[in-house]
């Protein structure tokens, strides 16, 4: 691409699209927060399927130098999975010595060394044909004018760093709104192809994120998986029952300090009704049913490559399946799925 990658850049990329290649969900550059403040970068944050019960989710530290410090990087790296609660940690790294690998696996930390970095670079596992993540912010930023049309970059970085810890319905509930804000800028760009990009990444870490959620409820019934479902978009990851008791409790305050009569129970009311009309329904029926959940992670992988893909494909184009994604969500926020859809 026109961008010239830094050392470390190209090697991430090079790394990223051989775990692509051999069929995990990769993202790359996820920034770790805390508060509001950026603690630090994980280079690539991968997430693999081993079986209809089985998820795996790996940090991977990435360290292209002549003097790579490869064991503080391997404490580095299992810091960072045992803060973030992940099931693995890798770390790869130019360096040769046996002694890595060795105290890597001591740790249970997989090591990826310098001559195994070398066969990668010239493999054809890890030259895929898609724009590369310098790029592809490059062309968001330019497209959205930066933080005056949107902050599609914060946008961007946040839905990364979601995909970290908030793997459950407040994560997905976000996500959702990701794609309806992006749906909403179709029409407002001369040039559509960014606006889908965006959609169809967001897409891909919605789909993870339901993944990963209903994997705990592989042989529930369809009724009961529809009604987790339904619960969780309409109420969150709290669930109802806390979101009732918070609408109860603000109603409580408001009358003891409101002389108005009445007006407490109407809060409540007013709560309740906002929730009840949240079309959680729509997503409850469809991501419950056992083909969709079965080809989350499938569907998952699918979307992030239209979203790297140098020429971005036009919903029209894609496998109906696919298409049934795009159309589910724009059922639950009322669009019109003609149009989004064309």
């Amino acid at each position: 691409m026109s961008q010239q990658l830094l050392k470390g850049s190209a090697a991430e990329e090079t790394v990223r699209n051989y775990f692509l290649s051999i069929g995990y969900f990769v993202v790359r550059g996820c920034k770790f927060k805390y508060n509001q403040f950026d603690i630090t970068d994980i280079d690539l944050f991968i997430y693999g399927k081993s079986s209809a019960f089985g998820r795996e989710r790996l940090n991977v530290d990435i360290k292209n130098k002549k003097t790579p410090q490869a064991i503080e990087r391997i404490f580095w790296a299992k810091g960072l999975q045992q803060v973030l609660g992940l099931d693995g940690c890798m770390v790869a790294t130019t360096d040769l010595r046996p002694d890595v690998r060795e105290f890597g696996l001591e740790h249970k930390v997989k090591v990826l060394d310098g001559r195994f970095l070398t066969r990668l670079n010239k493999s054809e596992r890890s030259h895929l044909a898609r724009i590369n993540e310098e790029d592809l912010v490059s062309e968001i930023e330019k497209h959205s004018l930066g933080k005056l049309g949107g902050d599609w970059r914060g946008r961007y970085e946040s839905s990364k760093s979601r995909i970290l810890d908030s793997l459950n319905f407040d994560g997905a509930n976000a996500w959702l709104n990701d794609i309806d804000y992006y749906m909403s800028e179709i029409n407002n760009h001369s040039d559509s192809a960014p606006t889908w990009r965006m959609i169809y990444i967001s897409v891909s870490h919605l789909l993870i994120c339901i993944d990963f959620i209903l994997r705990e409820h592989v042989a529930a019934e369809h009724d009961q998986r529809k009604q987790l479902l339904d619960n969780g978009f309409r109420y969150g990851s709290a669930g109802k029952s806390f979101t009732l008791k918070v609408g109860k409790m603000a109603s409580a305050l408001v009358g003891s300090v409101v002389t108005q009569p009445g007006l407490s129970q109407t809060l409540e009311r007013e709560l309740a009704d906002q929730a009840s009309d949240v079309k959680a329904d729509v997503l409850a029926e469809f991501f419950s049913k056992s083909q969709v959940f079965a080809s989350l992670f499938d569907s998952a992988k699918l979307f992030e490559g239209y979203g790297y893909q140098a020429d971005v494909p036009l919903p029209s184009s894609l496998p109906a399946h696919a298409q049934s994604y795009l159309g589910v969500v724009a059922d639950f926020f009322d669009r019109d799925r003609k149009k989004i859809l064309m």
